[in-house]
């Protein structure tokens, strides 16, 4: 008596499903698990520094939101002036201490994916500078080799007056101390 013979094409399409299969997990574990986009809103430095004129402090905090809002409107800069290889479709940023985190969206062709970015922040005279440290999908690495980021610059100065000078800048776990070079002298000018 002969054994019965296995279809070949029976193995065939089960090779096919299973290949199916592990693409599907794959799109789905890379795929965005959160809504964003990349609208911000711009950081209002007058109140801020009506107050430092009121309290004759030179200095002001600015809250982590808004520190995230700088870093998402010199993101958009970046991409703008860097080619990624990937669209960046959304992002949210939050800060803890020196460190900033950023979850993205994005597409690679026609795959959405989600990733969790971090940057190390360090400051210059009146310059943030966000040095990208890693990138993580769902918490495994993603190599540099495949997703790096030069160095993202945030400029304080642009957003204010010429007569204030950043002095320094402390990072706080609930936002960020600005601490100026101040002519006191010149406030009226200031205040205009």
């Amino acid at each position: 008596m002969s054994r019965p013979r296995k279809r070949r094409g029976g193995i065939w399409l089960t090779l096919l499903i299973l290949i199916i299969a592990i693409l599907g997990a794959g799109v789905w574990f890379i795929s965005p698990t959160q809504k964003l986009d990349l609208g911000y809103r711009a950081v209002d430095f007058k109140p801020k520094l009506l107050q430092m004129v009121e309290t004759r402090e030179a200095q002001m905090i600015l809250t982590p939101e808004e520190v995230g809002n700088l870093s998402k409107k010199n993101l958009i800069q970046y991409l703008r002036e860097h080619d990624l290889g990937v669209e960046i479709t959304g992002a949210a940023f939050r800060m803890d201490g020196d460190t900033m985190l950023a979850d993205i969206n994005g597409r690679w062709g026609l795959l959405p994916f989600g990733a969790l970015l971090q940057f190390h922040m360090t400051a210059d005279g009146s310059f943030i500078y966000l040095k990208h440290e890693a990138t993580t999908i769902r918490g495994v690495d993603v190599p540099t080799s495949w997703f790096h980021l030069s160095d993202i610059q945030v400029s304080l100065k642009e957003h204010l007056p010429d007569l204030v000078t950043v002095r320094d800048v402390e990072f706080l776990q609930d936002g960020m101390k600005l601490s100026f070079k101040l002519d006191w002298t010149s406030l009226p000018l200031l205040l205009k």
